[in-house]
């Protein structure tokens, strides 16, 4: 069966990028022998840009014309050799993998913007975008979890547990004491490896979820693991749903090594330490992670000097802080400290050199190091699966870039400020909750929201620009 590809293309005052992605995505795509045409969406009135609606009315236009999949694709993306636009079987896919304005890599692993092919069943699953998204930011997370939704996402099972007691932490007054010795102590400033399975909670009732752009926010650490000392050492998650790991050097500066994990989901987390080359490790359900400049990479975080000694004889505590007196809220299945390095992470399943562990399966393990546990949570016995991420299905593929000002993250700032907190806002607390009804904001319901003034085909061949005004 043939098939015709309709690229959609949102557009305002973009002339110099739309007069280069024409000609180049019509050679490319005429050398992977694809029918296609364009339809360009433009919006001409003087309100917020809405990218949504825009690609949204390029759609509906394709699909009356006969296209029986469409690409959702920016205007300043140019394909390289490898894009492949082929028709999309089975699930929505993501192409703009590899992109020149991030070194050839992807910004964060959900991101599902620049270009993505759809067949017109799945459009019609997903309800398409938001028309609900003005000015800048948002819209293509929106569509990403309208397709986690639908199913259209990559959740592989990392590890199942069956029956496995966890500790139930309240984030009120849940915390556990592990009395510490010298051979724990001295390994935190040596070769060591730390290993948690936990599954998180958000505490919007005490602090709301961590947003880019509320002026207003307040940043919220909920411990894992600390160690009740003068410093703030060790592992949390936090209410800009990151998991950190934070360490001392001797000379007291600190460093912080993190990764974006929903809230939710039950996750395994490693960080492991290699005196000899200053290297930390942090891997999350064995994926190395690091994140630098605000890009995800995978490779070892770097720290200058040897690590700060922890040698109080003051105890662990798991899901407390008492320097900010926070408390984790969920559950935690399991907690390691080994006292060496552990580049194979199978390691963690023997009990070699393992110095820590509290497993919930007596209760909370007495005679921890010699020791007894103080402890206030609850215990249970649950069945679940460790899931790898939440991702999108994608085909490889590079793309360069067209120079444009940055409307994104500049400074610390959203570039363009309320509109785009206010799409962050109701993406990250009402769409990713399940609060939103998309099957009543998308495109059936593009007619509604905007006016076709005309259809014009004489700017450039196979193309056609639907010139629209907002409602």
């Amino acid at each position: 069966m043939s098939h015709k590809l309709g690229i959609c293309i949102p557009y305002r005052n973009r002339k110099e990028h739309v007069e280069k992605l024409i000609p180049a995505l019509t050679e490319h795509l005429n050398k992977q022998g694809i029918e296609h045409t364009f339809y360009v969406g433009h919006q001409i009135d003087e309100k917020l840009f809405n990218r949504g609606a825009m690609k949204n009315i390029a759609a509906h236009i394709a699909f009356e014309d006969g296209c029986d999949y469409i690409a959702w694709h920016d205007v300043d993306m140019l394909p390289q050799l490898d894009a492949d636009y082929s028709y999309p079987e089975n699930y929505p896919v993501h192409i703009a993998t590899k992109l020149s304005k991030y070194n050839y890599t992807l910004g964060y692993d959900q991101y599902f913007g620049g270009v993505v092919l759809l067949t017109k069943e799945q459009v019609e699953k997903t309800n398409g975008y938001s028309n609900d998204y003005w000015d800048w930011g948002q819209e293509d997370d929106d569509l990403f979890w309208r397709c986690h939704f639908e199913g259209y996402s990559t959740n592989d099972t990392f590890k199942k547990y069956k029956n496995k007691s966890v500790g139930v932490f309240n984030g009120q007054n849940s915390f556990i004491l592990v009395p510490t010795n010298d051979e724990l102590n001295l390994c935190l400033s040596e070769d060591h490896t730390i290993s948690i399975l936990f599954n998180a909670e958000q505490q919007q009732d005490k602090t709301p979820i961590w947003l880019v752009g509320d002026e207003n926010r307040k940043f919220c650490e909920y411990p894992l693991l600390r160690k009740m000392d003068n410093w703030q050492w060790g592992l949390s998650f936090n209410n800009s749903r990151t998991v950190n790991m934070t360490v001392y050097d001797k000379n007291g500066n600190y460093y912080n090594n993190w990764a974006k994990k929903f809230e939710g989901e039950w996750t395994l987390v490693t960080v492991t330490y290699k005196k000899e080359t200053g290297e930390m490790f942090l891997y999350v359900n064995d994926e190395l992670v690091t994140n630098m400049n605000n890009v995800k990479e995978h490779k070892p975080f770097k720290i200058n000097e040897s690590l700060r000694s922890h040698n109080s004889p003051n105890p662990f505590i798991i899901g407390f802080c008492p320097h900010t007196n926070t408390f984790f809220k969920g559950k935690i299945g399991e907690v390691k400290i080994f006292n060496k390095y552990i580049e194979n992470l199978n390691e963690l399943k023997k009990n070699d050199n393992l110095l820590l562990y509290v497993d919930f399966q007596d209760g909370v393990k007495e005679n921890v190091n010699n020791g007894e546990c103080e402890y206030s949570v609850k215990i249970t016995k649950e069945n679940f699966d460790v899931i790898e991420n939440i991702l999108p299905f994608r085909r490889e593929g590079h793309f360069d870039c067209m120079f444009h000002n940055d409307e994104g993250f500049v400074n610390g700032k959203w570039a363009k400020g309320e509109t785009t907190a206010r799409n962050e806002r109701r993406f990250v607390t009402e769409m990713q909750q399940g609060l939103i009804n998309y099957k009543e904001d998308g495109i059936n319901n593009i007619l509604n929201v905007l006016n076709i003034e005309n259809i014009d085909v004489s700017l450039y061949d196979n193309t056609k620009f639907i010139n629209v005004k907002m409602k």
